[in-house]
């Protein structure tokens, strides 16, 4: 299934939350991803999935919350899943 560019559906277990990507941050594997509903249990070391709009998947792990109320994550590239 082909969505919206930028857009992504986090895997965090069972949970499947939709978000997008806000900016890809330095060649480091890092980028910022804005998630569309509240994920308070979320934090730092949380390991994800992200299914991108064209269906490739990749391993992720949360490096830190941004924005206080908000749902954007600074994630960090693993690997392939």
């Amino acid at each position: 299934m082909t969505r919206d560019f930028n857009t992504v559906v986090a895997h965090f277990g069972s949970a499947a939350v939709p978000g997008h990507i806000k900016a890809l941050e330095g060649g480091r594997g890092m980028m910022r991803v804005s998630l569309d509903e509240a994920t308070p249990e979320l934090g730092e070391g949380t390991e994800c999935v992200l299914e991108m709009h064209d269906g490739a998947r990749f391993r992720f792990t949360v490096t830190e919350r941004l924005g206080g109320e908000g749902n954007e994550l600074r994630m960090k590239l693993l690997g392939k899943a």
